[in-house]
């Protein structure tokens, strides 16, 4: 019988050992389990474990997003169980096959709430990296100061409206909290051109020697003109200081991107899957 359950500390040790299995994959989880130790106030979300007597087959992130990590298929059901009729997630995203079994199961039970998405992203490489790129640096891209928060702030909200489809600006200021701490804890990198942030990447997650890399935006008037290499090139050589191993993932379908990763030096890894609600 598998049961499931929201975890705890005492649960810490056997969490972190089930993600140790992709840690590059798992970034996102290991990070949050690192950080707050399973303790709830600390994490500020779920995370359940499905559990086939005292084994731990699987675990799922519940916030805004669900991650599900290294889970079994006949966790799937379970974990589908404890997600109930009620979507209160706006994506899930993580490992292909887990990914697409939980959305499946979710939509073939309530298909109302879990079937119709805006964008399903099947097919996503998960890249990653453990050397510095050979390609030229641009100097300018440093990370971002204090005083650049406003224009790193409006920089992120039109590069997540591009790539969602939805602004993050809600009443409760949450987005720009977020992008606030980014800014504090050194994650947040930018190129300012005198005026305004031009370029920025974030570091979205990182656990141990592995970062994973997100937010990547380039202001359109300066697109196709190959500036992007050389200023992802400087992001990575920032986060190599202090997080040997760079990863990144990238929907199959976007070509300048791959591109430009390859170029890097990204090698591929893994596939995401990404179900946008």
């Amino acid at each position: 019988m598998i049961t499931v359950r929201t975890l705890g500390p005492r649960d810490f040790t056997e969490a972190w050992r089930l993600s140790t299995r992709h840690p590059v994959e798992n970034v996102s989880i290991r990070g949050k389990i690192s950080q707050s130790g399973l303790e709830p106030a600390l994490l500020g979300h779920d995370i359940v474990g499905a559990f086939e007597g005292r084994h731990l087959i699987g675990l799922l992130s519940s916030s805004t997003s669900l991650n599900p990590v290294e889970t079994e298929p006949v966790a799937i059901p379970a974990f589908a169980d404890w997600l109930g009729k009620v979507r209160r997630a706006g994506s899930i995203v993580g490992l292909r096959p887990s990914t697409l079994d939980l959305w499946s199961e979710l939509s073939r039970r309530w298909p109302q709430t879990w079937r119709v998405t805006r964008d399903l992203r099947g097919h996503q490489l998960v890249l990653a990296l453990d050397h510095d790129p050979a390609s030229p640096v641009n100097p300018a891209v440093v990370p971002v100061q204090p005083a650049w928060a406003d224009s790193y702030y409006a920089a992120s909200v039109a590069m997540y409206t591009e790539e969602i489809g939805l602004t993050p600006v809600e009443p409760t200021g949450g987005y720009r909290r977020h992008v606030d701490e980014l800014i504090r804890t050194g994650r947040a990198f930018g190129w300012w051109d005198g005026h305004r942030i031009v370029f920025k990447a974030d570091v979205a997650a990182a656990s141990g020697t592995v970062c994973q890399l997100g937010g990547v935006w380039l202001s359109p008037e300066l697109r196709g003109q190959g500036r992007s290499l050389a200023a992802l090139a400087a992001v990575v050589r920032w986060c190599r200081q202090r997080w040997p191993v760079v990863s990144l993932y990238v929907n199959d379908y976007n070509q300048p991107a791959l591109h430009l990763y390859r170029r890097l030096g990204l090698s591929p890894l893994n596939q995401f899957a990404t179900v946008l609600y």
